[in-house]
């Protein structure tokens, strides 16, 4: 049995919101609406050196080697996803939740495991629409490093996994208590 390559990563969860009730009433402009988020999110990914690894419909993880980056990442997507909300002939208008996470991966091929993933994974279901959480392990490496502003949301259980959460607040109407 060969040996088990592991390494540190942050990674990036990123899901759409209400995709299955956009899908269900208007399958075909849902699609092409994901396409043209795909087509903002996908080069963002890529400006600050991350890997997409994983997609499944309306879903994508990727991983990056600076936590700094990854929420620049998430951060800029937003933005922009919300930019393009803005415009009238949007439809429908799509929004996503953000987590991201440091830990160990394994590595395996071209995908990555480990239970990093799955925390960032339930990181983003934490997250509020239009907004990105993010682990302790992530906030203790980027708050020196960013002039971003965060909202403590303690210690959260989802699932299996217990973590400390918080929010970047992209906007202060984003700051809430769970």
């Amino acid at each position: 049995m060969s040996e088990v390559k592991r390494r540190l990563a942050t990674i990036l969860a990123t899901d759409c919101v209400d995709f299955s009730k956009h899908m269900e009433s208007q399958e075909e402009k849902t699609l092409s609406s994901l396409k043209e988020c795909r087509d903002i999110i996908d080069p963002i990914i890529n400006k600050f050196s991350g890997r997409i690894f994983h997609t499944a419909g309306d879903s994508i993880i990727a991983e990056f080697d600076s936590p700094v980056g990854a929420i620049k990442a998430g951060v800029e997507f937003q933005k922009s996803i919300k930019d393009r909300n803005l415009t009238e002939d949007t439809n429908p208008k799509l929004s996503w939740r953000v987590g991201i996470h440091l830990d160990d991966i394994i590595i395996e091929g071209d995908n990555i495991y480990g239970n990093g993933v799955n925390i960032a994974a339930r990181l983003e279901a934490l997250s509020q629409p239009n907004g990105v959480c993010i682990s302790k392990s992530i906030y203790d490496l980027v708050v020196p490093k960013t002039k971003m502003t965060f909202n403590d949301l303690g210690v959260q259980k989802v699932k299996q996994n217990s973590f400390h959460a918080y929010d970047i607040l992209l906007d202060p109407s984003q700051k809430r208590k769970l």
